[in-house]
């Protein structure tokens, strides 16, 4: 998203609703975003909490499980969650609104799962 938007102007932040504490990103993942020219072998994933919806304008989030879980557990910061996929501007279908959890699959499904945020990302930085 920096390299998007230019690095001053977001603040991105990565928390998972049912996340481990510490966890690296997997092998896969770190080549797909090589490839953009993007380390993110230093990041390490977090459990999403109060302090961090607090910080946020806004809260994009991967599935609909996701929105859901944020509106029960924190009802207070459930207006400004948003799924990611609301900005894919190349949805094939509507029905399914989620940024698939390629965790277990091959590259390919890290590629596609990295394609959608790429698409969705870009125009989420025009219109938000």
């Amino acid at each position: 998203m920096r390299k998007m938007a230019g690095p001053d102007t977001y603040r991105l932040l990565s928390a998972g609703t049912a996340a481990t504490e510490g966890l690296q990103p997997s092998l896969h993942a770190r080549e797909v975003m090589q490839e953009e020219g993007v380390d993110i072998s230093g990041h390490r994933s977090r459990v999403l909490d109060a302090d961090l919806l607090e910080e946020a304008d806004n809260v994009l989030v991967m599935a609909e499980s996701h929105r859901r879980q944020i509106a029960e557990w924190f009802k207070s910061y459930a207006s400004k969650t948003r799924l990611l996929r609301e900005f894919d501007a190349v949805r094939e279908d509507a029905d399914y609104p989620d940024v698939p959890d390629p965790i277990g699959l091959g590259k390919d499904a890290y590629i596609m799962c990295k394609e959608m945020i790429k698409r969705s990302l870009e125009r989420a930085i025009k219109e938000l």
